[in-house]
């Protein structure tokens, strides 16, 4: 029996990348006559509106009937918060990403390591099933191509991610205009927050590890939200010199949510992984349970022994 209903659920907090991938095969769904359903437990951030459909993004839904329930740019339910509950109780699983995996989800597994991003895979996707691409969903892929790889900075783009960019550009994605919504169009209240951690930058006495800090007190008062903390982890990692650079989110009272980034070939999704977090080598994350101050210790402390291993 052919597959009617789907729902895609992408990750808390989600970026330019599960955006990108999730709306993209939802506009390919709908348009082969499916049922489709695109969660996301946090709203879609200002500065991702822009995408075609973003407005078609639910926060949640009562359904549990969907005939296939898809994890986007995630490899584990619990990376997409309420919305898990919508996706595990499809009648067939599936996992679409392309991150290192510490559990093997779903009965379909379209997974690749290899990949600039989840939306790059998205397009080998629809090549080998012959889904066409028109501008709309070019302009959703190419948005998350151009956050993942943080406008072609990172080591991940690759020859091929290149020459997805100049199809995709060609189909009529604008990939300056891009860049400039995901990059440059920050609300006034994600700036400031970028100066609260900025000014909290410390580092380490060998100079290996520098971190930055942003206090449930810095959210209230400047009436910001942890969407609005995007890409200040890489201002963080600008500086010369350290190894790994991290940025430490205490989002309420005894929640600490910590993003990490590496250079040199230090893998810091072997640390996040310690704390049942996940990413890449060089980008990773984790939550952990507990104050602002003890999150920091126990983080830098693994950080430390993972250099020394």
């Amino acid at each position: 029996m052919a597959r009617q209903s789907f729902v895609f659920a992408c990750h808390e907090r989600p970026d330019g990348d599960c955006l990108g991938a999730a709306l993209a095969m939802a506009r390919a769904f709908r348009g082969l006559g499916k049922d489709v359903t695109v969660l996301s437990r946090d709203p879609v951030p200002e500065h991702y509106r822009f995408l075609p459909e973003s407005e078609t993004v639910l926060s949640t839904t009562p359904r549990r009937d969907f005939d296939v329930g898809v994890l986007v740019d995630s490899d584990m339910p619990k990376r997409v918060g309420d919305a898990a509950e919508a996706v595990t109780g499809a009648r067939m699983l599936a996992c679409v990403d392309h991150h290192l995996s510490s559990e093997e989800f779903g009965e379909v597994r379209i997974v690749d390591r290899a990949v600039s991003s989840t939306c790059e895979l998205v397009v080998d996707l629809f090549d080998a099933n012959d889904v066409p691409i028109d501008r709309e969903t070019a302009t959703m892929l190419l948005a998350g191509i151009i956050f993942d790889t943080g406008g072609f900075r990172y080591s991940n783009a690759s020859a091929r991610t290149f020459e997805i960019v100049s199809r995709l550009a060609g189909l009529g994605a604008s990939p300056s205009a891009i860049a400039r919504e995901v990059f440059e169009s920050r609300p006034l209240r994600s700036v400031k927050l970028l100066g609260r951690a900025l000014s909290s930058m410390q580092a380490s006495d060998d100079g290996r590890i520098v971190w930055a800090q942003i206090t449930c007190a810095d959210y209230r008062e400047l009436d910001a939200d942890d969407a609005d903390t995007e890409g200040i982890v890489n201002s963080v990692a600008a500086v010369k010199g350290p190894q790994v650079a991290i940025l430490f989110r205490e989002t309420e009272p005894g929640t600490v949510r910590v993003s990490l980034r590496s250079r040199e070939g230090f893998d810091v999704n072997q640390v996040a992984r310690v704390f049942d977090g996940g990413g890449h080598a060089a980008a990773a994350g984790c939550t952990l349970e507990g104050a602002l101050e003890e999150a920091k210790s126990r983080v830098i402390e693994e950080v430390r022994r993972w250099m020394g291993s």
